[in-house]
Parts: structure tokens; C-alpha cells; sequence
């Protein structure tokens, strides 16, 4: 396994780090993980990991792509609102011009939005952080009427204060 944190203070900063299994490794898939045998030589055990990582978590805005296999696999379950997932965003749907109903991937919303190509040898779980967090500032303002129009008065026909 491997875990990226990207926040923003001044600018992107990403904190990365290597989590060793709990079953031996038989395949490591390094065409799609990035991942080879050396780095899990000094990988931070799982049962720390997991700890480390829902502290880091808990209680905080999580921005990322098809959030929900990573947090199956921490046991964790943040306040829906607090889950900003790329891959569940109209929004950027919209803004990439792909078909509501279709779940695209990371790679085609950065490639369609920003211009950027990502993915393109093996995987890199920094370079997905960091698509996700400038693919959520593309659309911030928009974020909650698109991800939940149920959110948005226009679909309730509030009517609006002056």
C-alpha cells in the first residue's frame, strides 16, 4: 500500500509514505501501484498505519477520487460532508463535458479539465492527491449545488432574501 496526504497551506505540500501488508506480498503490481519489493522494506506496519492515518483524518475536510475502497480498507467512515470526492462531482462533470450518469476517471477529469496529463507511466498516489486538490479548487464555489442539488435553494424554490 501506498499513502499521500496533500494539504495546502502557502502551496501543495505532500507527505508520502510506504504501509506493509499484512499478508506477504505476491504480486505487486508495480505497472499500476508504482510499488516494488524495496520499498516495502521499511514500510510502516499496517495496524500503525491505520492509526496514524484516521488521527490524521479525523474531523478533517478529506479531497480525493473515488474515496470509497480507501476508506473501506481503513475502517473508517468521515461525516459524509466532510468528503469532497472528485469522482462523485457533477460539477466537474459538467466542466469536462462527460455525461452526468458516467463515473469518470481521475485521469480523464485532469486530462479534460486542467490539461494535464497524470497516470501516464505508473501510478504515483502524490500525483492523484495533488489532481484531486486542484480539481476541486476548479469547481470550490460550485462544489456543493452539483455534488447535491438538494443543497441548493434553487431546487427547493426558496425564494431568495434581499
Amino acid at each position: 500500500l501506498d499513502t499521500a496526504k496533500c494539504h495546502e497551506s502557502s502551496g501543495i505540500n505532500a507527505e508520502y509514505g510506504y504501509v506493509k501488508p499484512i499478508l506477504p506480498v505476491t504480486d505487486h503490481r508495480t505497472k499500476w501501484s508504482g510499488i516494488k519489493r524495496k520499498h516495502l522494506s521499511n514500510a510502516t506496519p499496517f495496524s500503525e498505519a491505520i492509526k496514524q492515518i484516521k488521527k490524521i483524518l479525523s474531523g478533517k475536510y478529506i479531497i480525493g477520487h473515488d474515496l470509497q475502497n480507501d476508506f473501506s480498507v481503513l475502517n473508517f467512515k468521515p461525516h459524509g460532508c466532510l468528503v469532497l470526492d472528485t469522482a462523485k462531482c457533477h460539477a466537474l462533470r459538467h466542466l469536462a463535458g462527460l455525461p452526468v450518469a458516467q463515473r469518470p476517471s481521475l485521469k480523464k477529469l485532469t486530462g479534460h479539465i486542467l490539461g494535464k496529463d497524470i497516470q501516464s507511466s505508473s501510478h504515483c498516489s502524490v500525483e492523484d492527491a495533488r489532481a484531486a486538490l486542484m480539481l476541486y479548487k476548479a469547481v470550490k464555489d460550485n462544489w456543493h449545488s452539483k455534488v447535491n442539488p438538494y443543497l441548493n435553494d434553487s431546487y427547493w424554490n426558496v425564494p431568495t432574501t434581499t
